[in-house]
């Protein structure tokens, strides 16, 4: 048992055992250490099997429980300013960002000729395995797709090419690549045989046709 803390009486001399037992309560529960309290609220620092509860709390559109802790935690530390900005092509990068998805948005205006109005194309590519397996899966190509589509304006269709970036190796840097030739309708026919749910979030997709190609890049 540690010794009792000192503390400044501050009652008056005449106090009563009663007043001086009260008084020695009441300051006992401020010798209660919180900083593990402190620590599970901070999706940073929190428990690993705390931060699904945080997700939760933070409203994370896309939540996968397979994910690796470090995607976990970076999901959930973004899913507030991802919220503040839904809506914008920002929006659209942080939540990526979070999933160490690389992305480049196009706007429809950008484009030379220019696209159809209020559309928008994006080129993403990942930096870390969400997965066992390979880094460029349907799995992978799930996530950012449901990812783009919680966080861009609602009536925005998208046209998404998604690829997945290697360290390098002997001098080059490789480049997986696979396009998703499809456009977002702004009411797309779902096909129920592929609906999926992300963990927290239920996201029916629509079927996609995906070319996958290898490329080799010099740094």
């Amino acid at each position: 048992m540690t010794d009792p803390i000192e503390r400044p009486d501050l009652l008056p001399s005449n106090a009563t055992p009663r007043e001086r037992a009260i008084a020695d309560a009441d300051a006992a529960i401020g010798d209660i250490d919180v900083s593990p309290v402190i620590a599970a609220r901070d999706p940073a620092r929190a428990p690993l099997p705390v931060l699904s509860r945080l997700a939760w709390e933070r409203s994370v559109d896309v939540w996968d429980p397979v994910w690796p802790e470090d995607i976990k935690r970076a999901v959930t530390i973004a899913a507030p300013e991802v919220h503040r900005h839904k809506g914008t092509v920002y929006a659209v990068k942080t939540a990526l960002a979070a999933l160490q998805v690389d992305a480049t948005v196009t706007e429809w205006w950008q484009e030379v000729p220019r696209k159809a109005p209020y559309t928008f194309a994006v080129r993403a590519y990942a930096r870390a395995r969400l997965y066992d397996g390979p880094i460029l899966d349907t799995r992978l190509i799930r996530v950012v797709f449901a990812s783009i589509l919680r966080a861009k304006p609602e009536s925005r269709a998208f046209d998404l090419t998604i690829g997945a970036k290697f360290p390098n190796t002997l001098g080059l840097a490789g480049v997986a690549l696979g396009k998703v030739s499809r456009r977002v309708a702004l009411y797309p026919v779902v096909d129920s045989h592929v609906g999926t749910t992300l963990g927290l979030a239920g996201v029916a997709l629509g079927r996609t046709r995906v070319n996958a190609c290898f490329l080799l890049r010099s740094p």
